[in-house]
């Protein structure tokens, strides 16, 4: 089976119907991304120590995937 597109009148794909190998492949890739490491628990912790001292840095969402490898 492949991708599905279902349209409304004007053409315009309104949902999708994906096999349901490639569903359980998109909804484990998202789990994966979304499991919290020690070494991000860990960071977590003390940006908010530096918060609370007045020490923190902020920094931009770029800084932070490229950190974690998130693309």
């Amino acid at each position: 089976m492949s991708t599905q597109f279902i349209t409304n009148d004007e053409g315009e794909k309104t949902a999708v119907i994906i096999p349901i190998n490639e569903y359980e492949d998109l909804i484990h890739q998202h789990h994966l991304k979304l499991e919290l490491t020690d070494e991000y628990k860990s960071m977590i912790d003390k940006m908010l120590q530096q918060e609370v001292d007045g020490t923190a840095k902020y920094v931009s969402l770029d800084h932070v995937k490229h950190r974690f490898g998130i693309k």
